[in-house]
């Protein structure tokens, strides 16, 4: 089953973030979603946006001291 995390946790030994999407055993999964830890997923993860590249910073010329 696909589920995603609520409230760290480990699976197996293996540590589990928060909003982490992981496939588990229904019996884990099941365990997991009467312990409020965990959220069943229906529906895959979409496809994120490819974020632009930020504007490379204008470079200025150092100051000088006024003394």
């Amino acid at each position: 089953m696909r589920i995603r995390i609520l409230r760290q946790t480990s699976i197996n030994g293996q540590p589990v973030r928060v909003g982490d999407v992981i496939n588990v055993d229904e019996v884990v999964a099941r365990t997991l979603l009467l312990m409020r830890k965990a959220e069943l997923v229906l529906e895959p993860d979409p496809i994120p946006e490819p974020v632009a590249a930020p504007a490379a910073p204008d470079h200025r010329k150092p100051r000088t001291r006024k003394g």
